[in-house]
């Protein structure tokens, strides 16, 4: 009675099982390199940060007529042209500074759940008070371990990538066939 048009074949979708094959490759790859990975990590932010700095140094330019000299916005892109830099030249600093910002993200994110977590005990939540205040404890416990072992924050960060890919390419296989 109503067709959408979704139930129509298109055929195979080739753009998405190559994107399918090339994240599970890549995630293959990293969980056989996770060392790799974290270089290639740090690299690919190296220059995004590098590329950043330009843009600001660009809008410096292009809007100083407009709004004036910005210091903050000049000094920001010559900063992250340095990061990125410094990271390009340093892979070993640059996948610390990763370690590091993911261990206080755990950090960070644990402590705002234990108070959440604290403002559920005045609700009627039963067990998921306790609940939710053990895991976040615990995932602060984690975020300190973290940050005290800063090359096993990079891999697990690797190792996370590696598994969002793989379940990605696998999604993006199946979906190539769908419509078939």
């Amino acid at each position: 009675m109503f067709d959408s048009g979704f139930n129509e074949k298109r055929g195979f979708d080739w753009g998405v099982f190559i994107a399918g094959v090339v994240s599970v490759i890549l995630s293959i790859f990293l969980f056989a390199n996770p060392g790799k990975g974290l270089r290639g990590l740090v690299i690919i932010l190296a220059v995004l940060s590098i590329m950043q700095g330009i843009a600001w140094i660009s809008m410096y330019a292009g809007f100083r007529g407009i709004f004036g000299p910005s210091w903050t916005t000049l000094l920001s892109g010559i900063f992250d042209i340095l990061i990125g830099i410094f990271f390009l030249w340093n892979n070993q600093i640059g996948a610390y500074t990763i370690a590091f910002v993911v261990a206080l993200w755990f950090i960070i994110d644990s402590l705002i759940g234990v108070i959440f977590a604290w403002h559920l005990r005045f609700f009627e939540t039963g067990w998921y008070f306790f609940f939710n205040l053990l895991l976040n404890i615990l995932g602060l416990v984690v975020g300190v371990m973290l940050l005290l072992r800063p090359v096993i924050a990079g891999m697990s960060t690797i190792y996370l990538i590696a598994i969002y890919l793989l379940i990605f390419g696998i999604n993006e296989i199946a979906l190539a066939f769908m419509h078939r």
